[in-house]
């Protein structure tokens, strides 16, 4: 230390050097003040603590407990408590035996003293002598930590075990008794969960329950049979989700009143109330549903329970039996009868609509009237009254009423019901009735007359008429016996018409089978009208013209045939075809002739125009020569053809137009015809003027369309349509006509005649403003004069 000091000395400066032993000194006098009070401190813990080890041992030696340690071989260093009497022990003579000669008897010490001493604390029971004492023990360390020993406290606990042995007794007597009770209530309880169970799954109503959340928690097996959901399919779901959309925010509203109670109340259901839900393939479903609100004891809100009843049958049979009720009450109303309810005391309970419309009144304004209140004293009052007055179920009768001042004649039939109490009548308006039957009574009288008549006329006709049927003729009138030549009717009934007829008729057929088809052609149609071959009984044969008609008279069928006999006609119709082929030949001869006299003409005016100079009266030569062949050509189609009153229209233009092209032969040079001509058949008055408008048409064409020109072409168009309404059109590709130049007012010959005949068949030309010329000429298709007059 003088060491250091000198050191300390060399290094500093001397004032330092005071200042330094200053603070030594105080410090060292600050650790002795501090050294004194933690003296007193400590002698004031010993005293504490001596006095709480005299409390500590005060306590331990009136406690009944034997408070013990030892060392790690299992000498007691420590032995206090009262409870060293209980094991025949002295206080002071304890200390320095081994804890194993105490507890002798007991062979696992040794083990929890083992255990204890390793630093584990142990609670064991041990028996010694009569007493009972739980041993609890515990490791005794030194200041390092170091397990030196154990401490531990034996307890005497031999009246409380005694006590709890008795309790467990006790206990195991009361729970024995608990366990009979529990199993009787068990099986009481399963029983009634059974029979609840039962009831809920058999139930015929949807029961359920939803939380506060309105999800599923239960719902019964009914679900199948009413949604089509299995039950655990609906668990769990928010029940608006089976609802319609319609009803949603309304049972949600429902939900919500239901749980916005707030304290313990009766639990009573809500009033009933009806829904919408879907079932599982879509279709609505209609529920009759009544709740109650499901709470805990506390009045804590668990949700809702009910049942829900499927009333769709009802609601349909509510619609079926209003739709049936409506139904028969429009039926009653059309009825076009009258029909009314009537009381015993003779007042209306109700009308249909035909009776309050027949008095122009409404059906409510007969309620609660007398029967007779439109007319006092009437008929129908008087009937229905003495109807009630009588033990019969039903009346029928006719009567006369007056409705809106005209007297109507109906038949009243009245029905009792309600024990007699009330009636039905139904009054069906016979009028039109009578009367039909008063007619029907002049009409047969009539028929009857009309009948004389039509048989005389039947006797006395000249035409055979018969009937048969399948089995042959039954009936015939005189004129039959003397057309076939039977002396007498017998000879006729029973036969077949193939007995009255050749084997064959004239177009070789089968007289059977052809007879066959006609009466199957009869039956078809109604009747059959044909020419026929018949024989008579002595074999001469005669034609005839036959009616026949399929007939059925109650369920019955049978033909109806008039037989004429037309030799006489056949006679005439052979002598008029005779003629008309002398005359069919007499008139191709004249169209021969007159084709040959005009193609004379024709050849004249070519010779003639050999021996003239003049060019203009050669072209009009030419012209003249072209008209008369083409009046030839028509000449000469109705004489090669086979109908001389009609000609072939397409074959007489494109003849012509050949022949045309060959008087022009120069000016055609370089020019193509095309003819698009409707088939088509035209009476010689027609075909001649069209001709030669053609001719004069396509004449200009190749005299004047062309000029400079070496190629180019004319079109002949002919159409007819649905209405026969003729269409002959003649274009070319030339220059075109003269802007101004009017073809109706030019002073040329050619456009004159076509004009003139333009006028003579009824139609219309117009000139087409197109390139080139086109000439359109519009008309109707005539008849023949010989089928007009027909």
């Amino acid at each position: 230390m003088s060491h250091c000091n000198q050191s300390l000395c060399r290094s500093r400066y001397p004032a330092e050097m005071c200042d330094t032993a200053a603070s030594w000194q105080q410090k060292a006098d600050r650790l002795t003040v501090e050294l004194n009070t933690t003296q007193d401190l400590l002698h004031a813990e010993i005293d504490r603590l001596k006095q709480a080890n005299e409390t500590l041992q005060a306590a331990v030696s009136c406690a009944p407990i034997f408070l013990w340690a030892t060392d790690r071989d299992g000498k007691l260093t420590l032995a206090a408590g009262k409870g060293l009497e209980n094991l025949g022990l002295k206080p002071g003579g304890t200390v320095g035996l081994s804890i194993f000669e105490v507890y002798s008897s007991q062979p696992d010490m040794l083990e929890n003293i083992a255990e204890v001493l390793a630093g584990n604390d142990r609670t064991w029971n041990v028996r010694e002598r009569h007493f009972i004492h739980e041993i609890r023990s515990a490791a005794l360390r030194d200041g390092n930590g170091e397990v030196v020993g154990a401490v531990s406290v034996s307890t005497e606990i031999t009246e409380r075990e005694q006590s709890i042995a008795t309790l467990e007794m006790a206990n195991q007597e009361l729970e024995d008794r608990l366990q009979q009770q529990t199993a009787f209530f068990n099986a009481a309880l399963a029983e009634s969960e059974k029979k609840y169970r039962n009831l809920l799954e058999t139930s015929q109503e949807l029961i359920w329950s939803i939380d506060i959340e309105g999800l599923l928690t239960f719902v019964n097996s009914a679900t199948k049979r009413i949604y089509g959901y299995e039950p655990p399919e609906m668990l769990g779901s928010r029940f608006t989700e089976f609802l319609v959309s319609e009803q949603k925010t309304s049972q949600r509203e429902i939900f919500a009143q239901l749980l916005a109670r707030t304290k313990l109340q009766p639990q009573t259901a809500n009033s009933p109330y009806e829904t919408v839900h879907i079932c599982k393939d879509g279709t609505p479903l209609h529920l009759g549903v009544n709740s109650i609100v499901n709470q805990a004891e506390n009045g804590a809100m668990l949700g809702l329970c009910g049942t829900a009843t499927d009333i769709s049958d009802g609601l349909r049979s509510e619609e079926a039996l209003q739709e049936a009720t409506d139904q028969l009450r429009a039926v009653l109303d059309a009825v076009p009868g009258m029909i009314s309810w009537v009381s015993s005391n003779l007042r209306y309970i109700r009308v249909n609509q035909h009776l309050a419309t027949s008095f122009k009144l409404s059906p409510e304004s007969f309620v609660g009237q007398e029967i007779n209140f439109l007319d006092k004293g009437s008929t129908f009052g008087e009937l229905i009254g003495k109807f009630f007055d009588t033990s019969s179920q039903q009346t029928c009768q006719e009567i006369e009423i007056e409705i809106n001042g005209l007297l109507r004649n109906y038949l009243i039939v009245a029905q009792k019901y309600h024990q007699g109490s009330a009636a039905v009548s139904v009054g069906i308006d016979i009028t039109e009735r009578k009367r039909a039957t008063a007619l029907k009574n002049q009409l047969i009288c009539s028929l009857q007359e009309s009948e004389h008549k039509f048989r005389s006329l039947y006797e006395a006709t000249s035409d055979a008429v018969m009937l048969l049927d399948e089995n042959g003729f039954f009936d015939c009138n005189p004129a039959t016996l003397k057309i076939f030549a039977c002396s007498n009717k017998k000879e006729f009934y029973g036969k077949h018409p193939s007995e009255f007829s050749p084997p064959f008729q004239p177009n070789g057929q089968d007289s059977a089978s052809l007879a066959t088809q006609r009466m199957d052609t009869a039956m078809q149609t109604g009747s059959c009208r044909f020419d026929w071959v018949h024989k008579r009984l002595d074999g001469s044969e005669f034609p005839a013209e036959v009616l026949l008609n399929a007939m059925e008279i109650n369920a019955q069928k049978f033909f109806q045939a008039v037989v004429r006999d037309i030799t006489d006609r056949k006679r005439d119709e052979e002598q008029i075809k005779a003629s008309l082929v002398e005359k069919e030949v007499l008139l191709q001869e004249i169209h021969h002739r007159v084709k040959n006299n005009l193609q004379v003409i024709s050849s004249l005016l070519k010779l003639q125009s050999r021996y003239i100079e003049d060019a203009r009266v050669i072209e009009m030569l030419k012209e003249s020569q072209n008209r008369v062949r083409s009046m030839a050509l028509v000449h000469e189609q109705l004489y090669q053809s086979k109908d001389l009153s009609d000609i072939d229209f397409a074959d007489y233009i494109q003849n012509l137009s050949h022949n045309l092209f060959q008087a022009y032969e120069i000016q055609a040079d370089g020019i193509k015809l095309e003819a698009t001509i409707a088939p088509s058949s035209l009476n010689i008055y027609t075909a001649v003027p069209c001709g030669l408008i053609i001719n004069e048409l396509v004449s200009n064409s190749l005299k004047y369309a062309f000029t400079g020109k070496t190629q180019g072409k004319i079109q002949i168009d002919f159409t007819l349509d649905n209405n026969k309404v003729c269409v002959l059109t003649v274009s070319d590709s030339g220059i075109g006509f003269p802007p101004d130049l009017d073809y109706r007012k030019t002073q040329t010959l050619g456009l004159r005649l076509v004009g003139s005949l333009v006028k003579q068949i009824r139609g219309k030309i117009e000139l087409l403003e197109t390139a080139g010329t086109s000439f359109k000429i519009t008309f109707s298709k005539p008849k023949l004069p010989s089928k007009e007059q027909n």
